[in-house]
């Protein structure tokens, strides 16, 4: 039975426009996936023990003990976002995700520009944590065992890992990502638990969780501001949807599961990092010149940084390959209807994964890494575009808002609820504004004061691609298929 909204017209396989001639095939491999493969798919997005290890030093510098209540803050926050963003993937199962949700609530040129924002953002992210995990390989392991492989040979061997499980197909990809996601995991609630057990300086207490230990208020929101980019990710399950056995039920449940998962372990492992090392000494922990899980791990698990660098380089890779996948399926859901060229919706047979979008976005991501990584540095690279990254999603997810309360106004009132379509958006949207603006004021220091120009470059491009697409009137038929839904029996 078509799974269809009954407002729009079915979609069909093949994509919609003037291009669409002389495409063999364009369909994803249906019924793939089971729940726990699409609750990893948002999990390794997040990338938790990356999310959790690259954060706690910045967060307990600005918010000193309060620091794991930095995350929880972020992770209500994140709630909110997820309630409306629910609702659509309830009514709305395609690959297209933002595209799909804001073509449907506002109209196909908006759609066209949500989906377009996230697509270039998530095609673009490998770059900077496949440069920053092979920078993080190589320091580690030429300062203790004196192995030299350089940065980018690290990242080029992720890039042919994310291309081969983005070309062989959703369940060997979703294989990888559900190991790989619990492996990492058990190392940081290990290393957090650790440290409860054997406390530093200041012994097992709950400071960390009493507002009354905030210190600067402005730096306990620049710290909010750093976890709730931490938490991104989650919404990734919806480019699986399509390949998933139930979409309408388990793209909703692998949006707030992975919310609720990383949001008990960021705080946990925030609480217990901060208690191995010794709630007297933060200080210390944030301004370590060496990330604290190393530092925590040698001491507490006789020498075991290398277990550590496993769980780094196992989230990194497995964030570029959740990356790899809801790239290419929003760039395929959009394609699909003629939003973009129509051989970017032209898939394998035999695997059933979008394989010119597949090598699209290996080649932009490896460019990126390597063009602009090399001159500026990985770890200037992957300050500059997580922070990119930041001025993105806020516009995402403000749209996605706005697509939210007018689908359910004028399409399902009878399912439109105030608390869920109009309160929770509002909050939401009012802290993305906020965030947005402590983000620029003041400017964070070179090269990462580039971001907002660079999320601004994004936008331009495509407005142009969305001019260039309309400029004839033959070729604005996408519009009418925007918000087309696949049949999926």
């Amino acid at each position: 039975m078509a799974v269809t909204d009954p407002s729009q017209p079915s979609a069909q396989a093949a994509p919609r426009g003037d291009e669409a001639m002389g495409v063999v095939h364009s369909e994803l491999r249906r019924g793939s996936i089971g729940l726990a493969g699409v609750l990893m798919q948002s999990v390794a997005q997040i990338s938790p023990t990356l999310g959790i290890f690259y954060t706690i030093a910045f967060n307990t510098g600005q918010a000193g003990k309060a620091a794991p209540l930095t995350y929880l803050a972020a992770f209500a926050i994140c709630l909110v976002i997820a309630v409306p963003m629910t609702a659509l993937a309830r009514h709305l199962p395609s690959a297209g995700g933002f595209y799909t949700y804001v073509s449907q609530g506002i109209g196909p040129r908006w759609g066209f520009m949500t989906g377009w924002l996230y697509a270039i953002m998530v095609t673009i992210v490998p770059a900077a944590l496949a440069a920053f995990t092979g920078a993080v390989l190589h320091d580690e392991l030429d300062a203790k065992y004196g192995f030299g492989l350089p940065w980018w040979a690290y990242a080029l061997a992720i890039f042919a890992v994310c291309l081969a499980c983005g070309y062989r197909g959703i369940v060997i990809s979703v294989r990888f990502l559900v190991t790989m996601s619990l492996f990492e995991i058990c190392v940081g609630l290990g290393l957090a638990l650790t440290g409860v057990f054997n406390p530093g300086p200041g012994g097992v207490n709950a400071s960390g969780f009493n507002p009354g230990s905030i210190g600067s208020s402005s730096g306990f929101f620049l710290a909010i501001v750093l976890s709730i980019f931490a938490f991104t990710g989650f919404e990734s399950a919806a480019a699986v949807g399509e390949e998933s056995r139930d979409p309408k039920r388990l793209v909703p449940l692998a949006i707030a599961g992975s919310l609720i998962l990383i949001g008990a372990f960021y705080v946990f492992c925030a609480w217990g990092l901060q208690t191995g090392w010794g709630t007297d000494n933060l200080t210390a922990l944030a301004n370590s010149p060496t990330a604290p899980a190393f530092v925590l791990a040698d001491r507490l698990w006789s020498g075991g940084s290398l277990i550590v660098l496993i769980a780094l380089v196992n989230s990194g890779l497995g964030v570029c390959i959740a990356c790899t996948t809801s790239s290419t399926r929003t760039i395929f859901g959009m394609a699909r209807t003629g939003a973009l060229p129509a051989p970017l919706a032209a898939t394998s047979r035999k695997h059933g994964t979008p394989v010119t979008a597949v090598l699209l976005q290996t080649g932009i991501a490896v460019t990126i890494a390597l063009a602009v990584g090399l001159p500026l540095g990985p770890y200037n690279l992957f300050n500059l575009l997580g922070t990119t990254g930041t001025f993105v999603y806020i516009p995402i997810f403000i749209l996605m808002n706005v697509a939210a309360f007018k689908f359910f106004r004028d399409k399902h009132r009878d399912e439109f609820r105030i608390l869920t379509l109009v309160v929770a958006p509002v909050i939401s949207t009012a802290a993305l504004i906020v965030i947005g603006y402590k983000s620029i004021v003041p400017l964070p220091a070179s090269p990462v004061d580039y971001a907002p120009a660079i999320a601004a470059g994004y936008l331009l491009l495509g407005a142009i691609i969305l001019f260039g697409r309309n400029l004839r009137p033959g070729r604005r038929q996408w519009m009418a298929h925007a918000g087309e839904l696949p049949e999926l029996d």
